[in-house]
């Protein structure tokens, strides 16, 4: 497969994913998403632009979950499907990226099958902050109340380092509220539920990969508090802040700090 190819399909049981770049496998794990089914158009666009640096030198997995997620589903019962597409498709130990909502279960996936990861980069911590837990559970309600574009607006301000910029990203979010979250609903509020109530703080001592954190210390969701206790609580674990970022954190240092914490 050349760099810029790219294939997508489903694999059981029943985990949409894109694959993209040649060499050792980077499993990845994606935030929240308004659906599970495979993304297409602009949303496509929007998941795979940040994997094309990693692709360069790795064969990229994006996998999101399932489609049909029983209404009160764990994370931990979200990480067994990981598990079952490393062993059967990528072969373990692989390298695990997790990202926002895909850093809790790449971490719910290290605590219960440290033999399937081999290196372990979450941007995000063992539980959401207070903060972010507020922020989800708001979403969470706009979402059942019928208002998607509410829902959006809450979350893309969430997403920024701060005032003027979360003000901006409102506006976006409620344009796009009703694109992103205005279909089916059900697996997207599950999600939510599941990380609303997911806490791994007491167990991080069991993850036995070597692992980084990495996120903004603006992070309106974690915080730069609970990253520094997420990478003190892992044996094996280290820390990349940027000060001036939110949630949000990509770019070419980002990517070469991911890099060579994979490569080392």
């Amino acid at each position: 497969m050349g760099k810029t190819a790219m294939e997508l399909g489903t694999v059981p049981p029943g985990l949409p994913y894109i694959r993209l770049g040649t060499g050792r496998p980077l499993l990845f794990l994606p935030g929240i998403t308004g659906h599970h089914r495979l993304p297409e158009g602009m949303e496509l666009t929007f998941q795979t632009r940040p994997l094309r640096p990693f692709a360069a030198s790795r064969e990229v997995w994006w996998v999101n979950r399932r489609a049909g997620l029983p209404a009160r589903v764990t994370m931990t019962e979200i990480a067994e499907d990981y598990a079952d597409v490393i062993r059967s498709r990528l072969g373990a130990p692989v390298d695990v990226f997790g990202m926002s909502t895909g850093a809790s279960v790449a971490l719910a996936l290290a605590v219960e099958h440290p033999e399937l990861v081999r290196r372990l980069v979450v941007q995000g911590a063992y539980r959401l902050g207070d903060h972010g837990r507020r922020i989800q559970q708001e979403m969470a309600r706009e979402l059942r109340a019928g208002r998607p574009r509410r829902a959006g607006a809450i979350e893309s301000e969430a997403v920024a380092a701060g005032a003027v910029t979360g003000g901006l990203m409102r506006a976006m979010g409620w344009l796009t509220g009703r694109s992103m979250y205005g279909g089916e609903r059900p697996d997207l509020l599950a999600v939510i539920d599941a990380e609303d109530a997911f806490d791994v703080g007491d167990r991080l001592r069991e993850i036995t990969a070597p692992t980084l954190v990495i996120g903004g210390a603006r992070d309106r969701f974690y915080g730069a508090d609970l990253f520094r206790e997420t990478a003190e609580r892992i044996p094996d674990g280290r820390l990349v802040l940027y000060p001036d970022h939110g949630h949000m954190v990509l770019g070419r240092r980002f990517t070469s700090d991911v890099l060579a914490f994979l490569d080392a």
